[in-house]
């Protein structure tokens, strides 16, 4: 089809989006070879889309299957369901495993609805032809939220929903099944080994109440009778028993002195109440340790630090307890043995609003995979093969514009009056001049800002206690490693929440990570189109010499490294803030609920490592942005005037009143290289061809 060409002398040769060929969004179906239902489908967005919302729905199903069979075999109190309760190593491996399950099924949920998110915000022909009606352009290819702006509301509504639904996912998915540890109470004593004695005790401790006395003749008579819930350790194996934070395994423990003490006296030593995290605000270390007993007299600095001192020690037969009542040596323990009951646990009001969120996603899925007609553009190849098939007359006299350039003239209608002819510049550019320097600008700041503030925290750790924190390993409880902030919540909900934050943090650094290397991986390939011919990348029913799309948007050289980085910083975040729950019991085994901890606990090693990773990712980043281009063609970017500007193959820039001839057909479905097309004339054109092209000579001019 020709088109004439306006009369006005002033006016650009118009050919309208609405006269060119049909109103297909990227390339009309009949124009298209014939394939079978099963071909199409196979490469066709839609079967992605149908496969998102079918994992949305087996992980909805996992969900609800796990919610009932949990409400229908475990007692729900205060909001808490048990379902497992006994050793904590048991539990620990439970924990480990159940949530491996969690971040999997959390993590194909969120691609799923990431996929979505991607269709709704992607635009389609129709959307950009309006926008550029008016003088704007949008993104292909990226996530983009200035798209929402020009497509329908329901998508950018369905968009929003989404977002919102992800909330709980971050926030409260790896937590909605979490442990709790059982802290025992007890009660330190010093005498002879009870085993084979005889009467009873002769207790020296003067003042103690008929709770301690009592206590303390128990001890004495189930060790002397033989009771199976004793166990005799030496020195060493004593200290590692009792320097815990939280004691899970023994209660009351007898200090034995060595053999050439001939007493057969008993005395109480001390007393140990569960760790409360408050303790080390009103009382600084380590005073408030919770196996400060331990301690030697005077520390001046955390009891865990003199740990290894005291075991070599106990190794030369020189262990000595210092506390107030006076020095005890110590040779061996007895120990009274525990149940052990630790819990697995679950949140009904968390697994809820895990589930709600599932369905929210699952229906709007759904019902795209069921409604959705139009496809997207959802890559580069996709944009181009629309403008090839169907031009867009108000890109034309650009083919050397640049989406910077297009960005600094976005106040002025873009198709109000033509642009100057371009000198071209052979010189390749690099890699990041394909993202816009405010998003660079704010990735940096953001990644910035949470490294300096996670170096501050681990500072004020270290002056706080001393560095005592440094000694735990990832994931693990330490006394100088919970936060104890007096107004700090004490619910599972409030500690989950705060917990996670960073979770979301780094989820949104992710995409907007994942978003820079797509964008500058995309313009790497677009800039090989001017050395070889090569087929487009599409999105929908490749056809011909077309490629279908990457799977993860990115070459899998960039996504592999990429997705195991994440995964690996997701799991060292975990490591480094937590979810702290503990079950107070009383010495003797009652429970003391008044006594009971929630809080959140941190690993400063496992915070290094994470911003390690993360400040690693950061420089490869950095470091890909610096490679050079492949040549020096104009930089689309993800900007659909740049990309429309380069798909005029037909046209002629020094005819003033020219006819705009169509593309053939189907050169969409070629092998297509960019370059200068002939043309007569002072002022050359380059564009997308299925023939013959040339490399565009530097200092020439371009329109």
């Amino acid at each position: 089809m020709k088109l004439k060409a306006p009369k006005e002398d002033h006016e650009l040769p118009l050919m309208t989006t609405n006269s060119c060929r049909s109103q297909s969004p990227i390339v009309d179906k009949e124009d298209q070879p014939k394939r079978g239902f099963l071909q199409r489908w196979r490469y066709g967005w839609k079967v992605t889309l149908s496969l998102a919302s079918a994992a949305c729905v087996v992980v909805l199903a996992f969900n609800l299957g796990f919610l009932s069979w949990a409400a229908a075999r475990h007692r729900v109190h205060d909001d808490q369901g048990v379902l497992y309760e006994g050793k904590c190593d048991h539990v620990r491996h439970l924990s480990t495993g159940i949530h491996l399950l969690i971040n999997i099924l959390g993590t194909i949920l969120l691609g799923a609805s990431n996929f979505c998110m991607q269709c709704l915000c992607a635009p389609t022909r129709r959307d950009i032809d309006k926008a550029h009606a008016k003088g704007n352009w949008l993104d292909v290819g990226v996530p983009s939220i200035r798209n929402l702006l020009y497509v329908s509301r329901s998508r950018s509504f369905m968009w929003i929903v989404l977002v919102l639904s992800s909330f709980p996912l971050h926030l409260v998915y790896n937590s909605a099944i979490f442990s709790t540890t059982a802290g025992y109470s007890y009660t330190i004593f010093a005498g002879p080994n009870p085993i084979g004695k005889s009467g009873p005790p002769n207790i020296t401790t003067s003042g103690l109440s008929d709770e301690v006395q009592a206590n303390l003749r128990r001890f004495y008579n189930d060790a002397r009778d033989g009771s199976n819930e004793y166990e005799l350790m030496d020195g060493t194996e004593c200290i590692n028993a009792y320097a815990t934070t939280y004691q899970t395994k023994y209660g009351d423990v007898l200090l034995i002195p060595p053999a050439d003490n001939d007493t057969n006296q008993y005395a109480v030593v001390d007393g140990q109440s569960v760790f409360d995290p408050s303790s080390y605000t009103s009382s600084p270390a380590p005073s408030g340790d919770p196996f400060q007993w331990l301690c030697p007299p005077a520390p001046n600095a955390s009891c865990s630090s003199y740990v290894p001192s005291l075991q070599s020690q106990a190794d030369q037969g020189n262990w000595i307890v210092h506390v107030d009542s006076g020095d005890y040596h110590a040779d061996s323990c007895l120990v009274r043995k525990v149940p052990e009951l630790c819990k697995l646990q679950y949140s009904l009001a968390l697994t809820i609003a895990v589930i709600v969120a599932n369905v929210i996603k699952g229906v709007i899925m759904l019902y795209m995979a069921i409604t959705a007609a139009e496809p997207p553009m959802l890559t580069t190849g996709d944009a181009v093969a629309s403008f090839l098939h169907q031009p867009d007359s108000i890109t034309l006299r650009k083919c050397l514009v640049t989406e910077k350039e297009f960005q600094l003239k976005n106040s002025d209608p873009l198709h109000g009056r033509p642009y100057e002819p371009l000198a071209y510049s052979a010189k390749p550019k690099r890699w990041c001049s394909a993202v816009s320097r405010s998003r660079w600008w704010i990735i940096s700041l953001i990644w910035a800002h949470c490294a300096f503030g996670f170096i501050f925290l681990l500072i004020v750790t270290v002056v706080s206690d001393g560095g005592a924190a440094w000694d735990a390993e990832f994931g693990a409880i330490s006394a100088q490693a919970i936060i104890r902030a007096g107004d700090w919540p004490t619910s599972v909900v409030g500690n989950t929440i705060i917990a996670n934050i960073p979770q979301l943090i780094f989820s949104g650094l992710y995409f907007s990570f994942n978003g820079i290397l797509t964008s500058m991986t995309s313009a790497a390939e677009w800039s090989r189109f001017s050395l070889s011919r090569r087929g487009l990348r599409v999105s929908w029913n490749p056809q011909g010499s077309q490629r279908s799309s990457y799977f993860l948007s990115l070459p899998y050289r960039y996504a592999i490294p990429l997705m195991s980085c994440s995964a690996l910083l997701h799991w060292l975040i975990s490591q480094s803030f937590f979810l702290v729950g503990i079950d107070a019991y009383r010495v003797g085994g009652g429970r003391t609920p008044e006594n009971d901890v929630m809080t959140c606990g941190y690993t400063p090693r496992a915070i290094i490592s994470g911003i390690g990773v993360g400040i690693f990712m950061f420089i490869c980043l950095i470091a890909v942005g610096c490679k050079k281009l492949a040549s020096g063609m104009t930089v689309a970017g993800s900007c659909t005037f740049a990309i429309g500007a380069a798909c005029h193959p037909m046209f002629n820039p020094n005819i003033r009143e020219s006819k705009v001839l169509d593309p053939p057909e189907g050169i969409e479905f070629m092998p297509l290289k960019w370059g200068a097309v002939p043309v007569d004339g002072p002022v050359g054109h380059c564009a997308f061809s299925e023939k013959s092209v040339e490399m565009p000579q530097q200092g020439n001019l371009y329109q």
